[in-house]
């Protein structure tokens, strides 16, 4: 995150001419009201102001790493008071410091600067706690802004994922391969014919109905996840097996409704399609205290040549786990020899909270 004095010429300009605005206010509150003589004010205020503009740009990195959100209240409040102290005793030494090397054969300006300290130590603080405010506001500022544009971007996606719905969660092969089976099924097993359409029936429901902004329970999305692998077992037959392997606290979890549906098709495109020998399908799923994963294994022939395909599914995925939870890193792919595992995050809440639940 770019520092705010140094975001434009503007914001350049307007930090630096505050500051020869308090100098000049400081100059005039020594000349004209404590009269001391022109170039010992004049110096006093360029000193203890300039350093204090040096402190300002670095109180930015106190207020960015130590936000309410990221630490107990009273972690925050002792990391602000060490700072402000350290800080204040830095910018009082150095000030001092410097006037007493430049005026130590001036006893009055001396003593008069001893006893100022404590009303400059009120100074530095007001000064400390306006500057970490103005700061405090801006980040406020720029998080609205982000929320915002992730919102927009959420919701182009939105439009750009049900203009794909269909292509990306019901696909037009999938559908053709299906009703060609039941046709088949018709004349030699009716019964598993009239299965399948009840299945694909359910299936098409689920997938139609269903608004890709709002989250379901995992329950209610493996489900169909399961419609849909038992279809394509009437495809493949012995070639295709599928397991399940769910914790105990799963299921009533909430997760993105149809974000499970690509990964699938995934594993039967590359693993089953291009398989001689039977290849198994595991889901498992564990629980923690913020979040919980899916984990989709499948074996495949490294053999097989790839199949082409346009990655619109994983592609999706990642996106639309970016924009709800704003974390880039929550599906994982591996490929270890002939085993191909996707591992999916949830956490236990979106950071939209306007998202339908």
């Amino acid at each position: 995150m770019i520092h705010p004095v140094f975001q434009n010429l503007r914001s350049i300009s307007v930090y630096f001419g505050t500051w020869i605005l308090l100098a000049g206010i400081h100059f005039s509150i020594l000349f004209f009201q404590f009269r001391l003589p022109l170039n010992i004010a004049l110096t006093d205020s360029l000193i203890f102001n300039a350093i204090f503009c040096m402190i300002g740009i670095a109180i930015w990195y106190v207020i960015r790493y130590s936000m309410p959100g990221n630490n107990a209240n009273i972690s925050f409040i002792f990391n602000h008071l060490t700072s402000l102290l350290l800080l204040l005793v830095f910018w009082l030494g150095a000030g001092y410091a410097s006037m007493s090397l430049l005026f130590r054969n001036n006893g009055v300006f001396m003593n008069f600067l001893g006893l100022s300290i404590p009303y400059r130590f009120v100074e530095g603080f007001f000064l400390y706690a306006f500057i970490g405010l103005a700061y405090f506001l801006i980040m406020l500022y720029r998080d609205l802004q982000d929320k915002a544009k992730a919102e927009t971007r959420l919701n182009e996606l939105l439009k750009e994922s049900e203009l794909n719905m269909l292509k990306s969660q019901i696909n037009p092969h999938f559908l053709f391969n299906s009703l060609n089976s039941i046709s088949s099924l018709t004349i030699t097993d009716p019964g598993k014919a009239q299965e399948m359409v009840v299945k694909l029936s359910e299936f098409l429901r689920y997938s139609v109905s269903s608004n890709i902004n709002s989250f379901t329970t995992l329950d209610k999305e493996m489900q169909n996840i399961q419609r849909y692998l038992e279809i394509e077992k009437i495809r493949f037959g012995e070639k295709l097996v599928f397991e399940f392997a769910m914790g105990p606290h799963c299921a009533s979890r909430n997760i993105p409704v149809m974000i499970l549906q690509p990964l699938y098709e995934n594993a039967i495109k590359h693993g089953v399609y291009e398989s001689t020998e039977p290849v198994k399908v595991l889901t498992s799923c564990d629980t923690f205290t913020d979040y919980f994963e899916i984990r989709i294994t499948n074996d495949f022939d490294p053999s097989a040549p790839a199949r082409k395909g346009a990655g619109i599914g994983l592609r999706n995925i990642r996106e639309r786990l970016r924009l709800m939870f704003r974390n880039d890193s929550l599906l994982r792919t591996t490929v270890d020899h002939n085993v191909f595992q996707v591992v999916l995050t949830i956490p236990n809440k979106p950071v939209e909270n306007n998202l339908k639940q």
